[in-house]
Parts: structure tokens; sequence; C-alpha cells
């Protein structure tokens, strides 16, 4: 505080840092450090901290108005609903809270398309902008309102007053720059980046914007010159000729960024570095062997101690990659004996904890990354893996945006962030994502991709239009390829399936149509049920490209969709004979044994692939069903522990495991290893996943958590006995008795009088058990 006072605030931060590597959830050095965040402009650290802090503190009326506030701006309209909403609660007669309660009203029209009620508030925002001019909240809608009413010159304007009053912000820069991108003034979006360039002198992100701004434009020639103009290799953070490096290789090829990187390495101060990303480039051309000595000959030799740890963690990265993953936790283990704070080291062990769900570890080290280092996009994300992976799914959103807060709108941070949104089904918040991201990559084809899906999902045909006339536009063999797979999609839900089916024979017909064409076409077919047709366009394909496995794998595939499982068997196993690694084709094999009913031949094929490959997912899957089939539970759990262990990400894998562990095991360390792998269903709205993690917190005694997700999970799955038994235990266990016995009776009319398995019996001794319990004044 005395720094501050004395206004050395950069110090003050260090000092602030400091205190939470000692208390980490210390509150008033908290909210000092974000208030200085926040007065130096880094909307993404402030916005960080002050999430850290609501999360201490959820009444922080402070803490929600700043954080609706960016999130407003940042048109984060998930994470501004969600803190506004408590800032309003929390102090509703205050002028901040008004003015918020105005934008959810006005982001509400938005979403209603309601335009009188929008005008009335755009109207009152007009009055409210005239006692608070600095009101970014109020400026945001009165520009958002000029921009849907197209008044785009009442729009600049306002903006360039606002710059005016507020020439040190560089978020208005930028705002000005999505709205000159939007009207197509190109010349005036280069002068405004390098006014940026001249204003804000330590702020990298606009030279990178400029960057990418040539690139968009294919000025290429451009970028090389601005790339050369900032790139030193004798800057002892070479960051922008690492760039330029990259860049080369991109677009002059891998040869031309070799030699770039040699010609520096005499020059550079500390020629690690550059001596590091030579080994990246080999090991990526794939000579690993050579890239991991060349890294260990490094650590052997005279490279000076700070570079010893950048090393270390690069070649813990490949080593990772190798599959040592014992060899990169050893390094690891030797960065951080050495500086505690490596954020790069840091960032690989939260990684790993993750993967072991270790959660409150990982987020305590990643808090003091982020502590240190409130930009890093990477951490971010790993936060809300972690926060995700123990189920506590709002946290994990939060810190997704953040990560595209952060990154200034990149591609890779927001479409990992808009999917999340589009599989929530909340189209409109995904769709703001996607087109800020647009903005800076406006030939990104993952972009207009998800952009296209969520036009589809949302049924706004005549944007998805757009998007697959853009798509065309840009004109690469993958562009065009994935805009006829929308056009397809689209035909197919505006006009029915034999419109899509017309459309794809139509490009299969042309004289140019490739074999993925055809592929695309059989396909569609197979799922539209014209499995005749399907069939002879196979044999045709295959009888013109007979050496191709994967047409024969399709051949197979039409024979069974056309009723004739043995020749589809047929077919795999001659593929079996020409290659038996082909481990696709062992499960394929086996689903159409079982679907011949051939149950030993089907296991023997099981036996057989897992031979060759023992660690097959699909195998391993399959084998664990047939464990269950057959009564094995214990062989069961061990397949699904041995998936589960080979990738602790696997959602699917994490549901059965648990559903298993808690349904046929009794011990406590069975049921806490259930809840560590179930937890991350928690939020859910999937019946099958509502089921587990209910019945999950059933075994482990709270109750009425397990009621909130067994009675929508049965109400979804009506005819699942098991489902059904599940919420009778949880009424018996609240005592309510008399749904406890018809949901028990209805379990047992379900499953008939032979069903011979362990829960049915459970469901009669429970009957008779409710009962004979004696009557009390509440049953």
């Amino acid at each position: 505080m005395e720094l501050i006072d004395a206004g050395d605030p950069d110090r003050a931060v260090i000092e602030l840092r400091n205190v939470f590597a000692l208390v980490p959830n210390h509150i008033e050095a908290r909210e000092t450090l974000a208030a200085l965040m926040l007065e130096q402009n880094d909307e993404a650290a402030a916005y960080g901290h002050y999430l850290r802090l609501v999360e201490q503190v959820p009444d922080h009326w402070t803490g929600r108005t700043i954080l609706a506030e960016i999130a407003f701006e940042a048109r984060n309209w998930e994470e501004f609903v969600r803190h506004g909403k408590e800032a309003v609660a929390l102090a509703p007669d205050h002028p901040r809270s008004q003015i918020i309660d105005l934008a959810l009203q006005y982001q509400k029209t938005i979403e209603d398309r309601d335009g009188p009620a929008r005008d009335a508030l755009r109207d009152r925002a007009t009055l409210l902008a005239a006692d608070t001019p600095d009101s970014g909240v109020l400026q945001q809608v009165l520009f958002d309102a000029h921009m849907r009413d197209r008044r785009f010159d009442k729009a600049l304007e306002q903006l360039n007053h606002v710059i005016a009053r507020q020439p040190d912000n560089p978020s208005l820069y930028r705002k000005r720059l999505d709205l000159l991108t939007q009207l197509q003034d190109f010349a005036a979006v280069e002068a405004g980046l390098k006014e940026m360039i001249a204003r804000f002198v330590d702020d990298e992100r606009p030279k990178e914007d400029l960057i990418r701004f040539y690139l968009a434009r294919d000025e290429v020639n451009k970028a090389e010159a601005f790339f050369r103009d900032i790139a030193d290799p004798t800057d002892p953070n070479p960051r922008f000729f690492l760039g330029l490096v990259q860049f080369l290789a991109e677009i002059r090829g891998k040869e031309a960024a070799r030699a770039e990187l040699m010609a520096a390495v005499d020059v550079a101060p500390e020629p690690e570095q550059l001596r590091m990303r030579l080994a990246i480039m080999d090991f990526e051309a794939g000579a690993q062997d050579k890239a991991v000595a060349d890294l260990r000959g490094l650590l052997n030799g005279d490279a000076p101690g700070t570079a010893q740890n950048a090393i270390r963690v690069t070649l813990a990265q490949m080593l990772v990659a190798l599959g040592d993953v014992a060899g990169a936790q050893a390094l690891v283990d030797d960065v951080l004996a050495a500086d505690e704070m490596d954020v790069e080291a840091l960032k690989m062990r939260a990684e790993w904890q993750i993967a072991a769900d270790e959660t409150d570890s990982a987020i305590a080290i990643l808090r003091l990354v982020l502590d240190h280092a409130p930009g890093d996009i990477r951490a971010m994300h790993l936060m809300s893996d972690a926060y995700a992976r123990a189920g506590n799914h709002s946290l994990s959103r939060d810190f997704m945006a953040l990560a595209v807060d952060a990154s200034d709108n990149a591609p890779d941070p927001s479409l990992r962030y808009a999917r999340v949104l589009a599989a929530d089904e909340r189209y409109l918040a995904a769709e703001e994502v996607v087109i800020a991201a647009l903005r800076r990559d406006r030939r990104n084809a993952d972009i207009l991709v998800l952009l296209g899906e969520i036009y589809l999902a949302s049924e706004d045909y005549s944007r998805a239009d757009q998007v697959i006339a853009r798509l065309r536009t840009i004109g690469t063999d993958r562009t065009l390829t994935v805009a006829n797979a929308l056009e397809a999609r689209l035909l197919g839900n505006r006009e029915g399936v034999e419109r899509a089916l017309g459309f794809l024979e139509e490009l299969a017909a042309r004289e140019d149509a490739g074999v993925t064409t055809q592929i695309t076409l059989l396909r569609a077919r197979l799922s539209s049920g014209q499995t005749a047709r399907a069939l002879q366009q196979a044999e045709a394909l295959v009888t013109e490209n007979p050496d191709n496995p994967s047409l024969k794998f399709i051949l197979a595939a039409s024979h069974a969709a056309s009723g004739a499982p043995g020749v589809a068997e047929m077919v795999l196993a001659d593929l079996l004979e020409e290659d038996p690694n082909r481990m696709r084709v062992w499960a394929q094999l086996y689903r159409m044994q079982r679907v011949q009913g051939k149950s030993a031949e089907a296991t023997q094929t099981l036996l057989d692939g897992l031979a060759i490959d023992p660690d097959n997912r699909a195998l391993l899957w399959a084998q664990a069903v047939e464990f269950e089939r057959a009564g094995d539970i214990e062989g069961a759990i061990a397949n699904y522990e041995r998936l589960y262990d080979a990738d602790s990400g696997d959602l699917i894998a994490a549901n059965n495991l648990g559903s298993l562990l808690a349904n046929y095991r009794d011990d406590d360390a069975s049921i806490e290893r259930a809840w560590t792998v179930a937890r991350r269903l928690r939020e859910t709205a999937e019946p099958t996943f509502q089921d587990t993690y209910g019945y999950v917190a059933f075994r482990r005694g709270e109750f009425e958590e397990a009621l909130s997700y067994l009675e929508p999970a049965a109400a979804a799955l009506r005819d699942d006995p098991i489902v059904q038994f599940h919420l009778g235990r949880v009424y018996g266990a609240l005592d309510q008795r008399e749904q406890a016995i018809a949901q028990y009776n209805r379990v047992l009319e379900m499953a008939g009088e032979n069903d011979t398995r362990p829960e049915f019996q459970t469901a009669r001794s429970e009957i008779a058990r409710i009962q004979n319990l004696p009557v009390s004044v509440e049953n």
C-alpha cells in the first residue's frame, strides 16, 4: 500500500503477488491487485482477479459489478447475465446497478427480437449517457443500437468521441477496428493498427494484429516486410524473430525458416532459444531422436542457468509426446527444484494432476500461475479443465470466457468456448463469440464451419447460406469440401433428405469428383435408408479401386445395412487376412458376429484382436460390455479402469466406471472412487449421466442431491428398470414411503418375475421393510 501511495504500482504488484504465495485467499490483497490491474487497463488480468474474489466472497458488489461491466463490453453475454443479476440484486438503487439492469433488459430485447422495447431502452440510455458519459456499458448499448439500426456513421462518430475522452484505452481502438472491418474500410483498418502501434508502444497485440491483417488479405510481402522491421534476433526476448521463423516455415517453406534460424544463431545473445526452435522443427519433421539428443546436448553444454529450465521444459514436452511421461515428470521436478515459480513447469504439473483427478492441487497451482502470469491463456484453459473435472461447470465456463478475452478473441480459445455454448444450445452467445473471432481471422475455415453449424442448429438458414458462400469464396480444397457438407445439411434441414441426396449426387456425377465425394454420398445413402443404392455404389467403387481397404470396409458396412451381415463378415475377414493390424476391422467384425448371434465367435474375435493390440480402446470397450452381459462385473470394472487410466478425460468411460462402482461395490474406497470419476457429471442434463451422478450421490448419503438428478433421469428413461430402481432407493432413504413402494412396484412390473438381478431382489425386500415400519405422524 505504501508503494501505491508513492506512485510505484509495478513494485506494488510484485509485493501483492508475494502475499498470495503466503496467503492464497487474502481478500484485501486480491481487491487491491484487481483494482490496480483495472487502472492499468489490463482488463484480462483484472477480470481474473475479480473472478477469484467473488469465488471467495459471492456477495462482493464491486467485484460482481466490474465483472458484469467487463463481460458486457467483451460481449460475453452469459457471464454478463450471471454477474449482472447478482450486482443488481446486491445494490438495486446504485446508479451502476441501474445501468447494468438497463443493459440486461436491452440484451433481453435482442434475444426476444422486440424492436419497440429495444428502441425505448436506446432512448433511455441516451438520456442516462448525458449524465454518465464515462459509462462503458451505456456506450456499448448505444454503439450496439446504432449498429443494429445500421447507422454506422453515428456509431463511428460516437466511438471517436469516446476515444477522444479516453485516448489511452486500447479496447476502444480495437472496437473501432471491428467497426471499420464491418464497413470494409480496410485502408482505415491498416491506418488504425499503425496508430495503435505508435501509441501503445509496449503492447505487442497491435503488431500481431497488423501481421494477421496482411495475411488475411493475402498481402504476404507486406507481412514479411513488417515482420522484418520488428524481428530482431539480437533481442534477449526474440519473440517476433521466432514469429518470423514460423511465418517463413508456413509461407516460404521449412528450409527458408531453418536458414533464417541458422544465420541468427551466431548473433543472438542467448542462442539457446534458437537452438531449441531448431530442435522443435526437427521433432515436428519426424527426427525425434535427433531433437531429443540435441536438447540433451544443450543441457550438458555451456547453456546459461537462465536457459536450462526452458530447455528442460521443452525436452519434457517432447518426452510426453513420445510416451515417456516418467522422464518428463523427472525433468519438471528438476525445473521446479531450481525455480518453484517456473510457469511452464507448473502448468505441466497441473495438467498431470488434472489427469490424475487431483483437481484441488491443480487449481491451487494454477491460481499461483495466474497470479504471476495473469494473461496466460493455457493456464486459463487448464483451470477450466480442472473445474470441469471437479464438476463446477459454471467456473469452467468462466475461465473459458476469460481465455477468449485475454487472447483478444483468438480463434482457438474462441472455438473452444463457442462449442461449449453451442452444446448448451446458447446459440446467440456462441454466435457472438465466433463472429468476434472471425473478425480477427476472416479466412479461418474452422470458425466458419462452427458459425455455419450454429446457424443450422438455430434454423437461421439465410445466414447459413452466407457462411457457405464465404467458404466457397476462399476456394481451398478444404473450404470447398466443408461448404458442400454444410450445404447438404442445409438442404436436408430446409427441403428434406431427398433434396440433400440430389445435391450430393450432382457433386458425385461431376468429372472432377474424387473418392471422398463418392464416400460422402454413399454414407448419406446409408444413413437415409437407401441401402440398395448404397451397396450398388460401394461395389462399383471397390471394382474401380480394388486396392483401397477403406472402400472395402465401407462395402462391408453396406452389406450389413442391406441385411447381409454374413457377407459383411466375409469382407472383413478378407481385410484382416491381408493385414491383421487393422484394429478398426477387428471391432467391426466383432459387431457383425454379435448381430448374427455368434457369441462364441465374437468373443474369440475380441481375444484375437486384443492379442495384437492389448490396449485397443474399441476392443477393450466391447469386452467390458461382454463382461457385464455375462455378469462378470469385476471384469467390466477392470476394463473400464484400464480405459480410464489411459484417458481420464473420456466422459463415457468415467460414467460407466462410476456407475458400476456405485451399483456393485459397497466399500468406502470404491464409493469415493466412484465419486472422484463421476463428479464431473454434476450440472448435467444428459439422463444417463444424471442417473450415474445421482446414484453416486445417493451412495455417499447425499439424498436430496441425488433426488434432484434421479427424478429427471427416471422421467427421461422411463423404460429402464435400473434407473427406476435407483429413484426408489432415494425415496426410501428420504422416508417418502408411498413414493418408494409405488416406485419399487413399478420396477418389479417392468422386470418381470424371471429377472433375478440383485436390484430386483432388493426392491422386493425394501417393499417388505417399508410396509413393516411403524406408522409415523408424517407417514
